[in-house]
């Protein structure tokens, strides 16, 4: 059964961790461009019935249950860095992430990175005191002749004055 995309959105607005969803009029203009909308990181298919756009109510109930099983993932990965339990690789957690490399990882602040203030910083595995960097490695191409490529590439090491933890990149 479809129900009115302007339904759905509501629905979906009223979820626990939605902040940042788009007005109606964003929605109807994706509707109309691609024949989907988005809600949170899950992508359904919209259909226009006379002069409303429609999603299927289960496409929909399918988004809801994918974001909620989303969210607790989120939620055991903020209790677990809370309790100073990493995971490997890049993992969300509430209001940001962190990537392991080694003996640190990379604490990264959403909310900071939105304001243009930074991307995070470098913590100890450790004793989890911010870590101290050396930047000795050559610039990439891209850095060098355009912009910025996101890696930090002239990284050369990572270390802590604390416990005297070293990792060279």
């Amino acid at each position: 059964m479809n129900i009115p995309l302007s339904d759905a959105v509501d629905r979906f607005k009223r979820e626990l961790g939605v902040s940042a969803a788009g007005g109606q009029d964003w929605y109807r203009k994706c509707a109309t461009r691609h024949g989907t909308v988005w809600l949170g990181d899950h992508r359904i298919a919209a259909v226009k019935q006379g002069r409303r756009w429609m999603v299927a109510e289960a496409d929909l109930e399918d988004a809801l249950m994918k974001h909620r099983e989303q969210r607790a993932h989120v939620d055991r990965m903020t209790a677990d860095y809370d309790s100073r339990i990493l995971h490997p690789g890049t993992v969300q957690i509430g209001g940001g992430g962190y990537t392991v490399k080694g003996d640190f990882h990379f604490l990264s602040d959403d909310m900071a990175r939105a304001r243009l203030r930074s991307n995070g910083f470098w913590r100890c595995n450790t004793c989890w005191d911010p870590a101290a960097t050396e930047r000795n490695g050559e610039e990439c191409h891209r850095c060098r002749d355009w912009s910025s490529c996101g890696k930090d590439c002239t990284l050369s090491r990572i270390y802590c004055s604390t416990c005297e933890t070293s990792e060279t990149v």
